[in-house]
């Protein structure tokens, strides 16, 4: 019960920074072991994840320089980097997706007030205290990097690799994996038990930007094809976990849309819901990562897929 009180109290005390939120340096101050206790790490993570991701973008779009757009690169690295600790840590220390998704977001909005005021003021980015929450996210970015390995061998699966995935350990689009998901996303979704999965195709025409697609035709694309087309590119970068990720967060888009639709196969179908910062689709595809995880033998894109998770939400909302 004394650990149950410590981590709550740990809560609520980040939620209440959070809304009213100091420099990152005073905060620190006030919590020296910070570092020791995962709570307070999740909340300085997710800070530094933040105050990179918004940086780093304003520097992609307003960039005059070429040292600002290297700048815009590192920070937007440093943040997805960032984002795999913080995000991570609040699943696993007993927030909910929302309240972790809040939680980010009211920090967001800090920031970017911050942005907006240095702005007014100077016609400056850098400007204290968010230069300075930056420089303390920079000197902490190598113990995070550490962290990242460290979170990934803690919540490795070490149990015996089954017949299927040892005989598909090459295929990278590994079909008895996403079975295995699909059944899933059914049983969360109370889809009928026989409701089959779409067609999962590598297609080379998608566009370079894009990974993995769930396509469906709709009154607006009346040709569209109902598949789950995947990029040879993402096939040749991507680890089989992450291609497997991917390939269940389309598998629940396609879930998603069929609920909507009473489960009826259709010419054409309707969509009035965004799906990414859902907080049952963030549920949902947060489970996916821990399931594939702990079918993979020594698996080590657990915290990546969870990031890929978040940063479905926060940079595409609107999807």
């Amino acid at each position: 019960m004394k650990n149950i009180a410590t981590f709550f109290l740990c809560c609520l005390c980040g939620f209440a920074w959070a809304q009213d939120m100091p420099p990152l340096q005073a905060w620190v101050d006030q919590h020296p072991q910070w570092r020791d206790h995962k709570p307070e790490l999740a909340y300085v993570a997710n800070r530094c994840a933040s105050a990179f991701d918004l940086v780093g973008n304003h520097f992609a779009v307003h960039a005059t320089l070429d040292e600002q757009r290297r700048s815009a690169n590192i920070f937007l690295n440093h943040s997805d980097t960032y984002v795999r600790v913080g995000y991570f840590l609040s699943i696993k220390q007993g927030f909910s997706e929302a309240e972790a998704l809040e939680t980010y977001n009211t920090i967001n909005s800090t920031y970017a007030k911050w942005i907006k005021d240095n702005l007014a003021s100077t016609g400056e980015v850098m400007q204290a205290p968010l230069s300075e929450d930056v420089d303390l996210c920079l000197r902490q970015y190598r113990n995070t990097q550490v962290m990242v390995r460290e979170l990934e061998l803690e919540f490795a699966t070490n149990k015996p690799a089954s017949a299927d995935m040892i005989q598909n350990a090459d295929n990278k689009l590994d079909m008895a994996i996403l079975q295995m998901v699909w059944a899933y996303i059914k049983s969360e979704t109370e889809a009928p038990k026989d409701f089959p999965m779409p067609q999962v195709v590598v297609d080379a025409t998608l566009p370079v930007n894009a990974r993995m697609v769930f396509q469906f035709p709709s009154p607006e694309q009346p040709d569209n094809i109902l598949q789950i087309g995947v990029s040879p590119r993402t096939l040749s970068a991507w680890s089989r976990g992450m291609v497997s990720w991917a390939a269940g967060h389309e598998l629940t888009h396609y879930a998603f849309l069929m609920r909507e639709n009473g489960w009826a196969r259709q010419d054409k179908y309707t969509s009035t819901t965004k799906h990414h910062c859902n907080p049952d689709f963030i549920r949902l595809t947060t489970g996916i990562a821990d399931l594939i995880s702990d079918q993979l033998t020594n698996g080590k894109d657990r915290l990546r897929m969870y990031s890929e998770v978040f940063r479905s939400c926060s940079r595409h909302p609107d999807q």
